[in-house]
């Protein structure tokens, strides 16, 4: 086996989030009297530490962008759990990974929100390590959230394989010197991928099996 240790991005990867995060930078948007925002705009700044996406989703400067995360936060709370859901077929590739490999999270979400929504869609327990935004110093698409990993369960690089929708993901597994595998349908198209070099590239979440397992063609 070649891997021990898959690390997977939780929005846009495992989750379903996007009417989340469009809703709540509609609301800060309101907030800020601007103009209705642009969700292909938002989509490519999802992935980056929060502050960041809203700058680029919103077009504000930091001075504003650092208020508008804490609107955000707040507004997004108050919706997600109505509005979130697993990718078809996630719960269940997830019970047929954790009997193989250890599993970890690295995401840009806050690390509490995080925890809450892993046990709300009920996938917590198949996590050995988990990683939100404040357990690095650096964000995606750093590779401090994948290396933490790596550490706290002492596995290699050449071992680890990490997962996600966005080419921040992809980025972040390289230059942590891990395999990447990017997912299709998530906030970055199929293209946009294919331009950074993954490893593997699935268009549903099971299909990772098939490249775990031999079977999947190497982008």
């Amino acid at each position: 086996m070649k891997y021990r240790l898959i690390v997977f991005d939780f929005d846009g990867t495992l989750a379903d989030s996007e009417q989340s995060i469009m809703e709540a930078m509609r609301l800060v948007a309101r907030d800020f009297r601007l103009s209705e925002i642009d969700p292909a705009i938002v989509r490519r700044g999802i992935g980056l530490p929060l502050q960041r996406t809203i700058e680029m989703g919103l077009g504000l400067e930091a001075d504003d962008a650092a208020e508008a995360v804490e609107r955000y936060r707040k507004y997004y709370k108050e919706i997600a759990f109505d509005t979130t859901s697993l990718f078809p077929e996630v719960k269940e590739t997830l019970e047929l990974l954790q009997r193989e490999y250890l599993l970890a999270i690295a995401s840009s979400k806050s690390r509490q929100g995080l925890l809450s929504m892993m046990q709300h869609l009920g996938i917590f327990q198949h996590f050995a390590s988990i990683a939100g935004a404040q357990d690095v110093q650096r964000g995606k698409p750093a590779p401090d959230m994948v290396q933490l990993s790596l550490a706290r369960l002492a596995v290699p690089a050449e071992r680890c394989l990490v997962v996600g929708d966005t080419v921040f993901d992809i980025e972040m597994g390289q230059r942590a010197s891990a395999d990447t595998c990017a997912v299709t349908y998530g906030n970055h198209s199929a293209e946009e991928l294919r331009g950074v070099n993954p490893t593997w590239l699935i268009d549903s979440f099971e299909h990772i099996l098939s490249c775990l397992h031999g079977g999947g063609e190497a982008d």
